[in-house]
């Protein structure tokens, strides 16, 4: 019995190397380890076989999620494309170095409503890829964020990126030169930001960018930066205390209010709303500028009595009442475009407030004089009385003749 066990166990073993050996023949030969002589061995073939990538809400192959959020971006399903690509950048060293999956990463960002994370994606397009054609893209991009979340510094920083660029198009010269001119007023410096917005706007006349129909940003940057220049100098007219050519400065200055409203008026029009809200609600605030230092005059060495100081403050209201009404009725617009496109920015919060707080203080004057001993009628018949009676002054001061003129 035991021979049999020890002859069957022998012949098992001789079995098992007999197939082992022919094992190693078999893997040697496909391995091309083994040829004949005079023959090139072949090259071991690659099977391509992805690995699959496990994201926190998605997964598949690199070449699957990068479709994915591709797809994702042209259907504006913004959070399934920053899924699709944050998983295909995590999990794969080679799309983590891609300019334009980054730049995409950052377009899904910014449609989601994210804009401090499509800044950094931005930025890390420009920082590591300066020379890819997404850089000079992504410094267009980072433009409009900065502006929206009134980064001023950061917005004058990427305007000198762009007009360093040796590859940019007069489109993009202009965006540049609005972003650095926006930057440089905010920061006070009103000669830089003007040189920049009459170079700007001297290329916007020559190739007639934006001539018909709404505005490029890139013009309504400008528009925008010129208004904002010449509200700075409106403003810069001191009309309390009164100076000695108080209606001179009055005019100046309206007349800069004007200008100013003329560029903001221009800037409305731009295809981004953000930049008609901004311009809606600025024309607003200074008409509200200009009505409260007006009434912050304060009366006359003539105003004696109480009854004369009431006067004074009830002509003011209603000679200056138009300016407070010109500004809520901006914002009321302000806040109408707001609602018809769905923008729900810190300028239409800003906007909501001031036109309420023009509102009390239009109910206030008007409290404050029904308490006085004259109606408004009077007070506009007053007033009407001094307006020719002034015209008769000045009509006899250069020897003209007043009824020519009413």
């Amino acid at each position: 019995m035991l021979s049999k066990m020890t002859h069957r166990r022998r012949t098992l073993c001789s079995t098992q190397v007999v197939a082992l050996l022919g094992l190693v023949a078999a893997v040697t030969a496909c391995g091309g380890a083994s040829h004949e002589v005079g023959k090139t061995p072949q090259a071991p073939q690659r099977i391509d076989a992805s690995n699959v990538i496990i994201g926190t809400r998605v997964e598949g192959t690199s070449k699957e999620l990068k479709a994915r959020g591709e797809r994702a971006l042209l259907a504006q399903s913004w959070q399934e494309a920053v899924d699709a690509f944050e998983a295909l950048v995590a999990g794969d060293p080679e799309a983590a170095n891609d300019p334009q999956v980054i730049y995409d990463l950052a377009l899904a960002y910014e449609g989601l409503g994210d804009r401090e994370k499509a800044r950094a994606r931005y930025r890390d397009v420009v920082r590591r890829f300066p020379n890819d054609p997404n850089a000079r893209a992504a410094l267009a991009r980072e433009v409009s964020l900065d502006a929206y979340v009134e980064d001023w510094a950061a917005l004058g920083e990427v305007g000198e990126q762009i007009l360093a660029r040796k590859d940019i198009e007069v489109a993009d010269r202009m965006l540049g030169l609005g972003a650095r001119a926006l930057a440089r007023i905010t920061a006070g410096d009103e000669v830089g930001a003007s040189r920049d917005v009459n170079l700007g706007l001297d290329l916007v006349e020559e190739t007639r960018f934006g001539a018909t129909g709404r505005l490029p940003v890139a013009v309504a940057m400008l528009k925008y930066a010129q208004g904002e220049i010449r509200k700075a100098r409106s403003e810069k007219i001191v009309l309390v205390p009164p100076p000695p050519d108080f209606v001179h400065q009055l005019e100046m200055r309206c007349q800069l209010l004007l200008d100013a409203q003329s560029s903001y008026a221009d800037a409305i029009r731009s295809v981004d709303l953000h930049w008609a809200a901004m311009s809606g609600y600025r024309v607003g605030e200074m008409y509200r500028t200009l009505h409260q230092h007006l009434m912050m005059i304060p009366p006359t060495d003539k105003a004696k009595t109480e009854s004369d100081k009431q006067l004074f403050y009830g002509i003011m209201h209603v000679r200056y009442r138009a300016l407070l009404e010109k500004g809520i009725e901006m914002m009321k617009r302000t806040l109408a475009l707001g609602e018809r496109t769905g923008i729900a920015s810190d300028w239409m919060k800003r906007a909501e407030s001031a036109k309420a707080e023009m509102d009390r203080a239009l109910e206030e004057e008007k409290a404050t004089i029904k308490r006085f001993p004259f109606t408004e009628e009077t007070l506009e018949k007053t007033l009407e009385i001094m307006k020719r009676k002034a015209a008769d002054d000045a009509a006899k001061a250069t020897g003209g003749d007043s009824t020519k003129k009413r």
